[in-house]
This record gives C-alpha cells, structure tokens and sequence, in this order.
C-alpha cells in the first residue's frame, strides 16, 4: 500500500460521540497525483468507541508525520485491539500504505492490500486496495500484473473513482506502450462514459483534454470538440478549442505531409470559434468577451501560417467591433510572422494611441536591425510623451547596444543620469554594462565603483579586471564579497581558486577551492570546488574540510 496523507473533512473539535470524517487523498508514492479513493462516513466513524478513536488518533499522526515505522506499529495496534472495529479495514490499508514507503512493495500487496480484500470484501476499503494492488504492481515493473489488476477493477467497480483512477494508470501504460487504440478506447469511457463525480472529474477532464488533443492531429476535429464539449460549458469552448487546437495545427501546418490537414483543422476551429462567441454586445465587459473569443479564432488561423484568413478574419472582427489598438496590435505581429513589416507597421500607425502605436512602430524597425529607424521612431516618442522622456531614451540606448553602436548609447545613458536622477543608479548600471559588453573593462570598472548594488557591481568589477589580467585587484574584491555578503560567499570563494588559478599560483587556488569545501559543505559551489580539486589536481576532499592525497 502507499501512504496516503489523511484529509480530515471535518475539524476535530473534540472526541466524545462527535463525528469526523476521516478522508484520504491517494498520493502516487511521491504525492504528485491525488485523489480521495473513499471517505469513511459519518455514521462508520460514530460506530467507532472512543478508545479506538484515540487509537486511530496516534496511527494518524505519525503518518502524516511521515515516520512510518512508527506508524505500522500503531497501525497493527488498533488491528490487535479492534480487530472487529469498523475501522480496522481503514488501519489495514494504511498500514499496507506506510509498507510501499517503506520499500516493502509485495509485503505491501500480499499482507495488506490482500489482506483488506480477503477480510473485509464489502468495505468501502476494499475497492482503493483493488486498484492500489494494481498500482502497486506498476510501479515495481510488473506491467502485465498491473494491466490485469487495473482492468479488472474497471470492470468490477465501473462507477466508482477507483476505476476512473486504474483507467488512468492504465493510460500511462498505454502511452509507454505506445498503443494508441488502447489509449483511444480509455479516453472515450472516461470522456463520454464516466459519471464526473467529485473526485472523478479532474480525471475524466484530463482525458478528454487528451483525446481532443488526439483527435485534433488526427484530423478529426468534430470528435475532439466533442469531447471538449463534455468538461466546458459554451462560454468556455472558444478559449479551450484555441488551447488545445492550436498546437497540433502549427505542427501540422509546418510539415508539408500533413499541411492540409493543419489547414482543414484550423478552418474547423475558427468556423467553431466563431458560432460559439457571445453574440451579446450590449455592455463593454460582454463586447470584450466576445471580441476575446473571435481573437481566438483569429489566432487558430494564424497557427495554420496563411495570410489570407488571417486578413480576412482581422476584417471581420474591426467591422463588427469597430477599431481598437488591441485589434491591430495583433494583426501587425502576425504581419510580422509573414515578414511583412512595413504592412505590419502601416497597423501599428492606425493606433488610437500613437504613443503606444509608435513604440510598436520602432520595435519592428529593431526587430529588422533597423536601428536608425527605430531611433527616429523614439524620438517622435520623445516628443510626443515628454513625461516619459527618459523611457523612450533608455528604449534608444537599448536599440544602439542591440547592434554594437556602444558609444551612441554609452552617450545616451551618460545623459540620462543627469537628466533622470530618480533612476540615475540604473542608468548607470547600464551604462557598466555596456562599457563592459564593449570590452571597455577599465571604463566599466570606474562606473561600477560608482554604483551601490553590492555584491552585483563588486561582482562585475572583479570579472573586469580579471579580463585585464588584474588578478590581485579582482582577488580582493571576491574577499569583500566573501566578508561581505553571506549569499554570495561561496561563489565568491571558489572565484578566488579560479582567479588564482588563471594568475599561476597553483597552491593559493587549491587552498581556495579547500576553503570552500571546508566552509560551505553543504552549499552547491563546495561541490564544484570538490570535482575541480579531483578532476584538475587529483586531490580528494571531504566537504567540510579533510584532505586525502
């Protein structure tokens, strides 16, 4: 059995004859998968005496503690006490469970999985150990057990969540298997067969998540909306047919093989998109929705890679919503996607708001490495929205390091501390930056020094001067670091050993690789600095300081 961690669906306000019920969330070994497999009810735990109560008590809380050798004991306790107690079937499971945590999988299967099964047919716990035998068999390897168990709990308890949950596992099988008919055959029970209970839906959701997916790069567009159909309602479609459609149509579409198929499917899609966009305008917040559910089939058609139903869809949506940036934004970047920049920028320039409009405008030159463009472009920013001066310069200093011009927007930054003082500390780190990138380490080092974002600029200034061959000065400032900034000492550390190592001096840089072994054992830099002793200098030492030659 695998541990499960105990969902208690009421709070425990006191044990007398109040009832609690006692949940428990299926956790796949490694808890990443959940899911109740049973509750025990309300009137099963009032059948309970207070001393099992209490006994059941200490099991729990050694379980959710984790410490499952203890739990066993308490576990087999209330078995040797209570045997007849209606909770002794839950015991027998839990204890089965802390055994798979433990590494004592078929002790796990046979003493007590089994054992629920043998003893106790008619409990609502013999169903979770069915499918928990078939799991556990999974997960040690033994494929045909486990495919042999799962199946027969689908067969046996059909409408109960432990079936939804073996067909689940049974589809990770299939996956592996690669057998697409057994996992067709499992995405439609779940999809369209299955009662979504409380704690089937998330499964059965997911399935028919998979099987659309499925039926989309098959071609079969109708099957896989219906399956969709079956977890969302109509305001919900336009938005999952987009998620789940547009993948396998920009993969198909990219593959002259199945081109026409990606085709066929994208129409499909936005032909669906669009009959199930909301029809009522009549608010703003309803006139948005609507217009976001034609953006979806807008973008479907832009994933099949053809310009003209793109445009087509583009001329739709503006005529039956009227202009909006939003709109044209959109149809630009897909212009862009067909290298079309100049028609994608003649979108841009119909923006209500030019500012914006005009930054777009300028990106696109950016994009196309036309930086005297995009510059110009930011300038009529600069003008326009003199407010935000220093943004649109700071946009032009970035456009200039994009292309290597470092002096222009080295002179861009030097003006921007000066006129922005507010954010003249990040002007200035940029201004290193770029002094740095443009292999100007000696200026970059003085603009560093100006800034305050310690360990950063101490942390550039040293890679500066190690770039200058200036090992000593770059082996100071890493000691300031190390004294300095208790994140950043151990990197600044083993930068030592390697800064020494770059000047020649083999015995201060193995010193210093020691040193950070020693001093930061358990830090993941102390582990770098123990495979470079060994790898480089042969030496073997014990994180945390000792030395074997």
């Amino acid at each position: 059995m695998i541990p499960m961690r105990i969902r208690f669906l009421k709070t425990l306000c006191g044990w007398g004859l109040r009832a609690l019920v006692l949940g428990f969330a299926l956790s796949a070994w490694s808890a990443a998968q959940a899911g109740p497999l049973d509750e025990m009810s309300l009137e099963r735990w009032a059948k309970l005496r207070e001393v099992e109560r209490y006994q059941l008590q200490i099991a729990e809380k050694y379980y959710r503690e984790q410490n499952w050798k203890t739990a066993v004991g308490e576990y087999e306790k209330f078995m040797t006490l209570y045997e007849q107690s209606e909770g002794a079937p839950y015991c027998q499971l839990k204890w089965a469970l802390c055994q798979v945590q433990l590494k004592k999988v078929n002790t796990a299967i046979k003493d007590g999985f089994q054992s629920v099964i043998d003893y106790w047919p008619d409990s609502p716990e013999a169903k979770s150990a069915a499918f928990l035998i078939g799991r556990s068999y999974k997960d040690i390897g033994e494929t045909k057990k486990a495919k042999a168990t799962l199946n027969d709990v689908v067969k046996k308890h059909e409408k109960h969540v432990v079936a939804a949950l073996a067909m689940s596992e049974l589809l990770e099988l299939a996956e592996t298997e690669m057998d697409d008919k057994a996992r067709v055959d499992l995405w439609k029970k779940l999809t369209f067969d299955f009662e979504r209970t409380q704690f089937a839906a998330q499964t059965c959701v997911k399935a028919s998540q998979q099987y659309a997916t499925f039926s989309f790069y098959k071609g079969e567009f109708a099957e896989g909306a219906r399956a969709l159909e079956t977890s969302y309602n109509t305001a919900q479609l336009p938005y999952h047919v987009w998620y789940f459609a547009h993948s396998p149509i920009s993969q198909m579409t990219g593959d002259e093989k199945s081109k026409a198929r990606g085709e066929k499917v994208a129409d499909q899609a936005a032909a669906y998109i669009k009959e199930k966009a909301p029809t009522d305008v009549s608010t703003p917040e309803k006139k948005k929705a609507a217009r976001e559910a034609w953006y979806y089939a807008a973008d479907v058609l832009s994933a099949s890679r053809r310009a003209e139903p793109v445009q087509q869809i583009y001329a739709q949506i503006l005529q039956q919503f009227g202009n909006e940036d939003d709109t044209f934004l959109r149809y630009g970047n897909f212009l862009k996607t067909q290298n079309k920049y100049d028609t994608a920028r003649a979108e841009y320039a119909k923006f209500q708001n030019q500012i914006e409009g005009n930054s777009q405008i300028a990106y696109s030159f950016r994009q196309e490495r036309k930086t005297d463009q995009a510059v110009a472009a930011y300038q009529r920013n600069v003008a326009a929205d003199a407010q935000n001066a220093a943004k649109w310069h700071g946009e032009i200093a970035t456009a200039y390091r994009e292309v290597g011009k470092w002096n222009e927007a080295i002179a861009v930054y030097q003006e921007l501390v000066k006129s922005d003082t507010k954010n003249g500390e990040q002007w200035m780190w940029l201004m290193g930056i770029t002094h740095r990138d443009a292999g100007q380490n000696k200026e970059a080092i003085g603009v560093f020094r100006q800034c305050n974002n310690f360990p950063s600029n101490y942390q550039e200034m040293a890679a500066c001067h190690r770039r200058l061959k200036q090992h000593g000065e770059a082996v100071v400032l890493y000691g300031q670091i190390v004294s300095g900034s208790k994140q950043a000492a151990p990197w600044a550390l083993l930068q030592i050993g390697y800064t020494q190592e770059e000047a020649g001096d083999k015995d201060k840089a193995i010193a210093a690789f020691q040193q950070v072994c020693k001093k930061f054992p358990t830090d993941g830099h102390a582990s770098q600095a123990h495979a470079h002793l060994q790898n480089k200098y042969k030496l073997n030492v014990t994180l945390g300081g000792a030395k074997d030659e």
